[in-house]
């Protein structure tokens, strides 16, 4: 029975509300040191078996380190290069397509205002009010400038990576210390079977969206499209963010399609045929092999997607499921805090709590 009083109620959740703004505020100014640890976390998870698996055929910790430093990084220069040749590529067409939208703009002015006219309305539309080629450029250069501040950061996340997994073969030895041996078991059994939830996801939802960022850039090239493996790239990244990500990864390179060859019908077909491969994989294939993805409420993702957002921008969109996921699987996990995670799932779990879960 609650013995509290209301005053005490009260501050117990005025306390909790200072404490989650000051989580909010301390993870928002210190963006820059946290998003590579956190990505530096998430990829400590995809590479640890590797690790694992080497050290058990007796392969020196430093080599499988070296190995894991010559994938990540040349993955990182992989990302350098496209991004860099894309801007090269856009660089020398800038003016081309500042013309061509220019062109689009009158089009749709005219067009837009016949309507207009038809319905009696005297009023005239001006494209240059919602956008001009110089904001279009401006905000293009400015999300890649963003994309070549994240690949420099990769370096500081590499890093992070190596200190993580070269000190991950300590770790079950600290919580053993820090605990007694029964709660010690039980805290690394959930912490094991965190990682094993969160990497499956990780994995297969990388190679679904490495097979959209691929697939996406031979559809491109073969209608012609220009900087068709920077699409692939920027597809790749933005089917992390659901829903959106792949609907921005649709709009742009028909958008760039139209522009480029002034052609609507050839900007539909780009459209129809990225729309459809992309529910394919998304819609049929994913679920199917992935099986418990571990489903998030569509109100949750649009919290993520909005918290994560304005915290570290499209960095934080694109972290925000796997972090949200981390989390209920925590959840999941605490007997105690199993409701919430309930809430935040899509469905109603049929887990129970079992030694898997920490007795609190």
């Amino acid at each position: 029975m609650d013995t509290s009083t209301p005053w005490q109620r009260a501050g117990s959740i005025s306390t909790s509300l200072l404490a989650i703004i000051a989580v909010g505020i301390v993870l928002h100014e210190l963006s820059g040191i946290l998003i590579p640890f956190v990505l530096a976390g998430f990829l400590s998870i995809l590479f640890k078996p590797l690790v694992q698996k080497l050290r058990d055929v007796r392969v020196p910790l430093p080599i499988a380190l070296i190995l894991v430093l010559i994938i990540s990084a040349g993955a990182l220069w992989f990302v350098y290069l496209i991004i860099a040749l894309g801007v090269d590529s856009f660089n020398e067409k800038s003016l081309f397509y500042s013309y061509q939208l220019k062109v689009v703009m009158a089009d749709v002015e005219r067009t837009v205002g016949s309507l207009l006219t038809s319905f009696g309305s005297k009023a005239a539309f001006r494209f240059e009010k919602v956008l001009t080629p110089e904001s279009a450029a401006a905000f293009a250069t400015g999300q890649v400038s963003t994309l070549l501040a994240i690949v420099s950061d990769g370096v500081m996340v590499i890093l992070y990576l190596l200190f993580m997994l070269g000190s991950s073969g300590a770790f079950p030895n600290k919580i053993r210390s820090a605990f007694s041996q029964l709660r010690g078991g039980q805290v690394l059994t959930v912490f094991e079977s965190l990682n094993s939830r969160v990497r499956k996801y990780l994995v297969m939802k990388t190679l679904f969206n490495l097979a959209n960022g691929v697939i996406t850039w031979l559809i491109l090239s073969a209608f012609g499209v220009d900087f068709a493996p920077f699409f692939g790239l920027l597809t790749f990244f933005f089917h992390f963010i659901p829903n959106i990500g792949s609907i921005i990864s649709t709009v742009i390179p028909t958008f760039v399609c139209l522009l480029q060859t002034g052609n609507v019908t050839s900007a539909g077909g780009v459209a129809l045929t990225l729309v459809v491969v992309q529910n394919l994989i998304g819609n049929v294939l994913e679920p199917k092999v992935m099986g418990d993805r571990l489903e998030l409420s569509p109100v949750v993702v649009l919290f993520a997607l909005l918290f994560w957002g304005w915290m570290w921008g499209i960095v934080g969109m694109i972290l925000s499921i796997p972090i949200m996921s981390f989390c209920k699987a925590l959840l999941e996990s605490i007997p105690s805090t199993r409701p919430f995670a309930v809430l935040m799932g899509s469905a109603p779990t049929d887990h129970t709590p079992s030694e898997e879960t920490i007795q609190t």
